[in-house]
């Protein structure tokens, strides 16, 4: 790892509820959508980010594909309106990093690609998968964030390195 993995925590957690990209490579195509919750800690004594990504999300079945993603921030504004479009648009119907003018640059630890214009990149290997049990939420929990039956399941990557690039 280049640095320890809490190096720049503040920033990241500064920048989740604004939005940053979780990118993955499956089989044939690479996604990336926008998140506001996650993760940082450290589980099985390795540093992790916890990812969480509904079931009906096409992230969703790349990441049951892949080994691995990738957590791209931005450290500038300028990426508000490509935030929009991952967050809102599917990766079956488009390509999010066109649309978006989002860059790819191959990451340093894993087979998943960083975004060139994000300042601070995580790099994970999943570890481990876990879908949230709908009965263990609170009823208030539930009526906001699910008031449909498409919750949530958690992906434990382990941070294998992280950086920045601005």
């Amino acid at each position: 790892m280049t640095v320890p993995y809490y190096t720049y925590a503040e920033t990241f957690l500064e920048q989740l509820p604004k939005g940053v990209f979780l990118t993955v490579q499956g089989e044939t195509q690479t996604n990336t959508m926008t998140i506001a919750w996650g993760h940082i800690g450290v589980i099985w004594g390795k540093p992790t980010f916890i990812a969480y990504v509904r079931y009906s999300r096409h992230t969703y079945a790349l990441l049951r594909e892949a080994k691995d993603f990738t957590i791209n921030v931005p450290t500038t504004d300028l990426l508000q309106e490509a935030l929009k479009i991952a967050g809102t648009q599917s990766g079956r119907d488009i390509d999010k990093f066109a649309t978006a003018k989002l860059t790819l640059l191959p990451a340093k630890q894993v087979k998943t690609p960083i975004i060139a214009e994000c300042g601070l990149h995580y790099e994970c290997r999943i570890l481990y998968t876990q879908t949230q049990e709908p009965a263990l939420i609170p009823e208030a929990l539930k009526a906001r964030y699910y008031p449909q039956p498409d919750t949530h399941i958690m992906f434990f990557g382990e941070i294998v390195d992280v950086y920045r690039l601005d």
